[in-house]
């Protein structure tokens, strides 16, 4: 007990440790073992033994730190001497011992083990032992300094190699972009078609492929250089050994993970391909409604285009849902995180464009509207240029295009004056009714009405874009205090032509009045003139006026130059 008392004293003496020590008295013999926090003691970046117990006042760091400090002061003599183990025990717990010569090195009790573990004292220790020669091998090289010049000469050399690798890889990676580049030009000055290439897009793309590629290569060499320098030396050797295992085992992770992955992939393209024959067949039956090759009950065909893009996003919808569970990662939190977080931000953005989408789900299926009809909407009057799941697209007399929100076209009154077509149109003349048009005058109470219903009627006959069947009409609107209006029906040859009939027919009205000398009393009536106020027709080609101008013009385009 008393030799114990002297190694306890040796091991926790702050004083210098290779001093002879005088044997101690029986209290000194007296060490306290407790559990404290475990700290493991690395001896050359090698792994020894892990301290748990508190031994005399001494935390487990305590008892790490010290032995660290014993092995740093070694010498290169002492590192040849043999490494002995003393055995007993301290206060009836269980101690082993390590001894290099006379200089002790550190102690291994019972309360260091784990329950984990379930070794035994001496099978701890013996592995200590083996941890402690490896790293004196290690330390004995460490010292010995051709082991330096040899390390630092295979570390240059691998750098040279490094060096000579990356200027390859680098070479490569430069001539096959440019390889690439070569193609796509060559294939660019032999295409014909002026339609969109995506051999630009595709380049870039195979382009951006091998510079990652390139780069991560270059990455990769690095690391093994990095692995190999550290493997040269004695004391970054356990280091280097670490890195390779790293790496080993990245890649072996990122291999396993892409070979697991591949069933949920084949899945996924099996899923989506089925889904896509079943939306092209759905395209095709709403394509042939569309042309009126099938018949559909309750199914017209200006609302079969837009039933077909509805079908196909839900068809869509339900292959993406069946696909989801298989994607790769879509279990993990991530996945999952940023499905929710797209969907947060989908319905605090979507309330307008939801707005809108039924809107023009209401103008399509009320068949309101067709693409190229006449149509007046609010203020807005023109063609119908296109009807988008958001906006009703319409051109103008000015040629301008008005984009009308859903929304707004839902809540205004719509004038479609292409709905019963236009003379010509087998349905108009077989229902007897056609686009018509009207215009409004007032002419005084000393005008008399059939006077003035003849003189509408042949102004109507006159007039360019009106058509003589069904028969033009006059209705008397009102009898005003000064006037009575006259309101002219006639019916057009095309709806498009609607306007420019309104101005032939304004034309051949003015003329009709003026060779009949009656006064038109419109806008405004206040007192009755001396005289008729009208234009005689010796005064209606007045300079700069020409009798070949046509009222009802439409205005040239300039040619157009564009290729």
């Amino acid at each position: 007990m008393a030799g114990l008392g002297w190694l306890a004293c040796a091991l926790w003496a702050p004083g210098s440790l290779a001093a002879p020590a005088s044997v101690p008295t029986a209290a000194q013999a007296s060490i306290a073992v407790r559990s404290g926090n475990a700290a493991e003691l690395r001896l050359m970046d090698r792994p020894i033994a892990t301290l748990r117990a508190e031994i005399a006042g001494a935390t487990p760091a305590m008892r790490a730190a010290r032995a660290q400090q014993m092995f740093g002061g070694l010498a290169e003599r002492d590192l040849v001497l043999p490494l002995v183990q003393v055995s007993g025990t301290v206060d009836g717990a269980p101690m082993i011992a390590f001894r290099l010569g006379d200089q002790l090195l550190f102690a291994l009790t019972a309360q260091d083990l784990s329950p984990e573990d379930s070794l035994t004292l001496e099978a701890a220790a013996a592995r200590a032992a083996a941890g402690l020669r490896e790293a004196i091998a290690a330390r004995r090289a460490h010292l010995h300094w051709p082991n330096l010049l040899r390390g630092a000469a295979l570390s240059l050399l691998g750098l040279a190699v490094l060096a000579a690798l990356t200027w390859g890889v680098a070479r490569a990676g430069v001539g096959l972009r440019a390889r690439l580049q070569l193609a796509l030009e060559r294939h660019l000055a032999q295409r014909v078609s002026g339609q969109f290439d995506w051999t630009g897009a595709l380049y870039q793309l195979v382009a951006r492929i091998v510079q990652i590629l390139t780069i991560g290569l270059v990455l990769v060499l690095v690391f093994i250089w990095l692995e190999f320098a550290l493997e040269q030396f004695p004391l970054t050797q356990p280091m280097g050994d670490r890195m390779g295992a790293f790496i080993i085992g990245l890649l072996s992770q990122i291999a396993l993970s892409m070979v697991s992955s591949v069933p949920g992939l084949v899945t996924v393209a099996v899923i989506l391909l089925i889904t896509r024959a079943v939306q092209r067949l759905v395209s095709n039956i709403f394509k042939a409604v569309q042309k009126g090759q099938v018949s559909v009950p309750g199914l017209h065909p200006e609302t079969a285009g837009a039933t077909r893009r509805l079908a196909a996003v839900v068809i869509w919808a339900l292959g993406f849902t069946f696909a989801y569970p298989y994607i790769p990662g879509s279990e993990s939190d991530v996945f999952k995180g940023l499905s929710v977080l797209l969907g947060f931000m989908v319905t605090l953005g979507s309330a307008n464009v939801v707005n809108q989408l039924m809107s023009g789900m209401v103008v399509v299926y009320s068949r309101a509207l067709r693409r190229g009809d006449m149509v007046c909407i609010g203020d807005t009057v023109g063609t119908v240029a296109s009807l988008d799941a958001l906006s009703v697209k319409v051109i103008n007399l000015r040629n301008e295009e008005v984009t009308l929100p859903n929304a707004v076209v839902v809540g205004s009154a719509i004038h479609n004056y292409t709905r019963h077509g236009s003379v010509r149109d087998p349905a108009a003349q077989e229902s007897g009714q056609a686009a018509l048009v009207s215009t409004s005058v007032t002419i005084g109470y000393d005008t008399p009405w059939r006077q003035v219903h003849a003189m509408l009627l042949a102004a109507a006959a006159e007039a360019v874009h009106i058509a003589p069947s069904p028969t033009p009409f006059v209705l008397q609107r009102g009898l005003s205090d000064f006037y009575v209006e006259y309101e002219l029906f006639a019916a057009l040859d095309h709806p498009r032509n609607r306007f420019y009939a309104l101005s032939a027919l304004h034309a051949a009205i003015q003329d009709q009045f003026n060779t009949h000398g009656v006064q038109i009393m419109s806008p405004h009536f206040i007192a009755q003139p001396d005289n008729t106020v009208y234009v005689p027709e010796a005064k209606w080609y007045e300079r700069p006026g020409s009798p070949h101008v046509d009222p009802a013009a439409r205005p040239h385009r300039a040619p157009s130059n564009a290729a």
